[in-house]
């Protein structure tokens, strides 16, 4: 059986009920962690952290709504984490042409590699332009793009829900406008 931080055993009930959460919000903290990464392995690194922590200090959290959205909010805090420490913007284009090269040797025969190529520019330019958006603005519209509702939003975030609208509203502008430049 595991033990806590304070080396006793959890009941299995416990476990039992971190597995059920697990199993429900992987896929969404996953798909979190790789939005705002943009690398598998990463993502995924975030994802056991999130759950590690989740595990041995798990929320005050009385409702599976807030529960979700401590998972997001951790989960978004470490993308954030990861995206601060990449130092310089040659190290990220360095691993992307790498991660690039293996895709398009995995998928040659699948793909047409023209259309493979000009997908992967077309990602990237997404990314960096969702990188210069302000921090709150980034969480949002990350948020609503994976589904979430204004209040599951402003639940996971601390934002009030009467400014989620203008925020989202303000994010899609700015990206609108620079995707188009």
């Amino acid at each position: 059986m595991p033990e806590d931080e304070k080396g006793s055993r959890a009941t299995s009930a416990e476990v039992e009920v971190f597995e059920a959460i697990f199993t429900r919000y992987y896929p969404l903290v996953y798909r979190l962690a790789y939005r705002y990464v943009g690398q598998a392995d990463e993502a995924e690194d975030i994802t056991q952290e999130v759950f590690m922590r989740f595990y041995h200090l798990p929320p005050h959290a009385t409702s599976e709504a807030q529960q979700r959205a401590w998972l997001c909010r951790v989960a978004i805090n470490l993308g954030l984490n990861v995206l601060r420490k990449r130092k310089s913007r040659f190290d990220q284009e360095r691993q992307l042409d790498t991660q690039a090269q293996e895709s398009v040797l995995d998928s040659a025969e699948e793909r047409n590699p023209e259309r493979f190529v000009l997908a992967g520019e077309q990602a990237e330019l997404v990314r960096s332009i969702f990188a210069q958006l302000p921090e709150r603005q980034q969480v949002c519209l990350m948020l609503r793009s994976t589904g979430f509702s204004y209040e599951e939003i402003a639940e996971a975030t601390g934002i009030p829900i009467t400014s989620i609208g203008s925020v989202l509203a303000r994010a899609m502008q700015a990206f609108r406008r620079s995707y188009h430049e």
